[in-house]
């Protein structure tokens, strides 16, 4: 505010913060591993889609998954911000922290033949608690049981975090997985795994993952072994 310059800008300052971080280190972080397509498969493989609370978290499992979605944004998103069209669907992201290049505020996903395909389970479930196109509630919600009955409750709460994983860990040892090994983060990682492995282009990897940089997409790619042998095949040697 004097106008003096800042003792926190001066070069032996800058140095000793450097040296301090390289001698102190960093906590390694436990990342969980990302979802396969397989598991994905086999927990739907298993599920009632009949009971409306398996076919909510089916379908926020699968839209996290394709979509690339983190969870704060999946369960953000409202029926008016849901556009179906033929062979696929547009989902609308107004507000994202990884809005790469401030042109990721929309998520473009494809219908698919399999009984995986996010576009037919969203459909399902849309239509199961018949939510009308223009409502502004949002569509992932507290579900309250009654006799015989199941229904979405408070428009603007979303599911919480914790119902989600206690749900999500409770659907993996179903199917003979460690829960230990994953979290709802392994949903967009997964699905951002799946994707680079298949050869998607970089371009529209980032932009369907609304990724800020390539440096912070590239951290959500666990490499197969066949991309990783690629590698020495193609050296010439």
């Amino acid at each position: 505010m004097a106008g003096i310059p800042s003792p926190t800008d001066n070069p032996i300052v800058e140095a000793s913060r450097s040296a301090s971080k390289r001698l102190l280190g960093t906590a390694i972080v436990n990342r969980k591993e990302p979802v396969s397509s397989s598991v994905i498969r086999d927990i739907i493989s298993r599920s009632n889609l009949d009971n409306p609370v398996e076919l909510r978290n089916i379908t926020l499992y699968i839209l996290s998954f394709a979509g690339f979605f983190r969870f704060d944004d999946v369960s953000r998103i409202r029926r008016n911000d849901v556009f179906f069209n033929e062979g696929f669907v547009v989902i609308k992201v107004p507000k994202s922290k990884n809005d790469q290049l401030r042109r990721g505020d929309e998520v473009v996903i494809s219908e698919l033949p399999s009984g995986a395909c996010p576009v037919k389970l969203l459909k399902r479930y849309l239509s199961k608690f018949q939510i009308p196109p223009d409502s502004r509630d949002l569509i992932f919600r507290p579900i309250s049981k009654g006799k015989g009955s199941c229904k979405l409750i408070a428009p603007d709460r979303p599911i919480s975090y914790s119902t989600m994983r206690e749900a999500f860990r409770w659907d993996l040892k179903a199917i003979g997985a460690d829960p230990s090994k994953f979290g709802l983060h392994s949903l967009r990682s997964g699905g951002a795994t799946m994707a680079a492995n298949s050869g998607v282009s970089d371009r529209v990897f980032q932009r369907h993952g609304r990724w800020k940089s390539v440096q912070a997409k590239d951290t959500y790619v666990d490499d197969d072994l066949d991309q990783r042998l690629s590698v020495s095949k193609f050296l010439g040697l």
